[in-house]
């Protein structure tokens, strides 16, 4: 296995092959979804939900990628908006007016650290890919710019080419303990 290849182990665990024609640690699933046009995924071991957006309570001077806080079986939890993370220009009043579109829209819940996690807002989960590693590989080369820590490889998927999210670079650290502080002060305030 090539080094460029190597950082994609701990993102994208191996899965359980059913059919037993491929070795167990050769195959990856991945859970692929949209914001905006384009498409991205992330391993689906991340994942630890993936739910109907709830009513959000708006925290103020909050980060701006940050939508506010919604309320999951009694656990407070910030919710990412994608769109304004990945710089993609937000839904019009059409589009929100939109049934079909607000029915598509998604929450992915992820952890953050060993007690927080967060909700990332999506515009639309498409499916759940089980694929060779080899399908997967090193992120393009991008402009060296903050955008491309986000990235973890690219999966050509039936002629598709989805974008693997690297979801510990996704928040900085001082994101990441903002997120914390947030959760753990909504928290406080709930009890």
């Amino acid at each position: 296995m090539s080094q460029d290849r190597r950082p994609l182990r701990p993102i994208l665990a191996p899965t359980k092959d059913r059919a037993g024609d491929k070795d167990k640690n050769d195959l990856v699933q991945l859970c692929g979804f949209k914001v905006g046009d384009e498409e991205y995924a992330l391993g689906i071991e991340r994942i630890k939900e993936i739910i109907n957006p709830l009513p959000i309570r708006r925290v103020p001077k909050a980060p701006k990628i940050v939508e506010g806080v919604v309320e999951l079986r009694g656990q407070v939890l910030p919710v990412i908006d994608m769109r304004k993370r990945f710089e993609v220009p937000p839904l019009s009043q059409e589009e929100l007016a939109d049934h079909a579109i607000m029915r598509a829209r998604k929450y992915l819940i992820v952890p953050i650290d060993d007690r927080n996690h967060v909700g990332l807002i999506v515009d639309r989960v498409s499916d759940v890919l089980r694929v060779t590693r080899d399908t997967v590989g090193p992120p393009p080369p991008l402009t060296q710019n903050e955008y491309a820590r986000f990235f973890a490889g690219v999966c050509h998927h039936r002629g598709r080419i989805l974008m693997v999210l690297a979801l510990d670079a996704l928040l900085s650290s001082t994101e990441k303990s903002n997120l914390a502080d947030l959760n753990q002060g909504a928290k406080g305030a709930s009890t």
